[in-house]
């Protein structure tokens, strides 16, 4: 095997690792916290839910101290169900830490096999799969079985789109997918009125044909979607300032004056102006 070279780190991460650990173990312990003993996995799904993405939070900030933290807080987690696994005899934290640096090692055979390689991200991305396959075992009778069930649904959607460009099933390009969407606008709007499941299953439609859009256009459909909560964020709290400045709130303001709020918070962005008294 070719030698390789060691990580640099200031500290040995294997104490702190296994004091982290021990501090988990006393939590779940007779001797520990109530609060710690009664968790399942159940309930702890959603609050691992919510640690990721507040450090996906900090990443978009490239916060540093704020990754560190919450970083901090996944580690917390996932030796928590390793500690919930062993408890119940299901899995032992070795047995994890063992498969997935087993897993590492032989889906990377360019950087841990005898002799030299070289191969490019695509290659790589392709023997992935290959070995997932071939070493693993890993047959799926449909190519989407592979997809994660709990999924957020507007990432399914875009992963599913992907998954079937793969083999071909796709739209040229990001133009021929607008026919489609004024198709599924105008099923919508024939359905608008009557409401029920049929309006459900036509919005989804649209939905999911909106999320092909983007991913053919080149981005990725919650990156786009982030961006414009952001912005409406910004505009509507910018709002909400006017309206206060103006010795009022929007809930007392007619549709109207709602909107002219609206475009001044719009061209702010560029150009602030000066308060209107919305209020009269």
């Amino acid at each position: 095997m070719k030698s390789q070279s060691q990580p640099v780190s200031s500290v040995d991460p294997g104490r702190k690792f296994a004091a982290l650990w021990q501090v988990i173990c006393k939590l779940r312990s007779d001797e520990g916290c109530p609060w710690d003993r009664e968790q399942t996995f159940a309930s702890m799904k959603n609050q691992f839910l919510d640690e990721v993405y507040e450090f996906i939070d900090a990443l978009e900030e490239d916060d540093a101290t704020a990754m560190a933290e919450e970083l901090g807080d996944l580690f917390f987690h996932l030796l928590f169900f390793c500690r919930l696994g062993e408890d119940g005899g299901r899995f032992v934290l070795d047995e994890v830490l063992e498969r997935i640096r087993a897993k590492l090692i032989r889906r990377h055979p360019h950087v841990f096999a005898a002799g030299e390689m070289t191969v490019s991200s695509e290659e790589v991305k392709a023997n992935w799969e290959k070995i997932k396959r071939e070493q693993e075992g890993k047959e799926y009778a449909s190519l989407l079985d592979g997809v994660p069930v709990s999924l957020p649904p507007l990432l399914k959607a875009y992963t599913f789109g992907r998954k079937a460009a793969g083999v071909g099933f796709d739209w040229p390009d990001a133009a021929a997918v607008l026919p489609k969407l004024r198709e599924e606008m105008a099923e919508v709007e024939e359905v608008l009125a009557e409401g029920g499941v049929r309006l459900e299953e036509e919005l989804g439609d649209l939905l999911f044909v909106t999320v092909n859009l983007v991913r053919l256009a080149g981005y990725d459909p919650g990156r786009v979607l982030d961006r414009a909560n952001r912005k409406f964020e910004s505009r509507f709290r910018r709002m909400e300032e006017m309206a206060s400045e103006a010795g009022t709130g929007l809930a007392q303001m007619e549709l109207e004056k709602q909107e002219r709020l609206w475009s001044r918070a719009k061209r702010e962005e560029k150009s602030p102006d000066p308060v209107e008294n919305f209020a009269e």
